[in-house]
């Protein structure tokens, strides 16, 4: 059957905007892929930054906890075995001595809980999390110690109340 010269100029004409129209489409598509990928990967960065943070204050708050509760009068000091710095906390239970050290070793704040005869071990502590550095000090009745977790540091300032008479507290 023949079919006259304009028809097929007509057939032409709407493949070349059905393609026109499907390369419209896929390049919309891909924009919308890339704005997406975009967006997770600096939403993946932000959650990493509060996770890091997070560690952070946790970490200080359970060593300023610690603090609290050991407040009382040479419970609180500060060694340095083998080079590595510690505040520690000495109690009695049922007439022996323990102490309990709190120390940075192979990118780890750690907690060891022994008795305080016994040598000072950092291989044996509880890895409490990631932290870089810990450095203790004691200035008389302030306990000073900074907190490196995740290359961001943060100091805390602490004063022992122990032997004085707090009123109105």
């Amino acid at each position: 059957m023949y079919k006259p010269r304009i028809h097929r100029k007509k057939l032409n004409k709407i493949g070349m905007d059905t393609v026109f129209v499907l390369i419209v489409f896929l390049l919309f598509v891909l924009c919308l892929l890339a704005s997406a990928l975009s967006f997770a990967k600096i939403y993946k960065s932000f959650g990493d930054d509060i996770n890091a943070r997070f560690e952070g204050s946790q970490a200080q708050a359970l060593i300023m906890q610690k603090l609290r509760f050991y407040d009382n009068s040479g419970s609180v000091y500060v060694t340095d075995s083998g080079g590595i710095k510690s505040l520690c906390f000495k109690e009695e239970i049922d007439g022996e001595s323990y102490v309990t050290y709190i120390y940075c070793h192979d990118g780890m704040l750690c907690e060891l809980f022994t008795e305080e005869s016994t040598p000072f071990d950092a291989a044996n502590g509880n890895v409490l999390t990631a932290a870089e550095e810990f450095t203790p000090e004691l200035d008389g009745s302030s306990v000073r110690f900074t907190l490196k977790c995740h290359s961001k540091a943060s100091s805390s300032l602490y004063t022992l109340r122990s032997g004085e008479r707090q009123v109105g507290v």
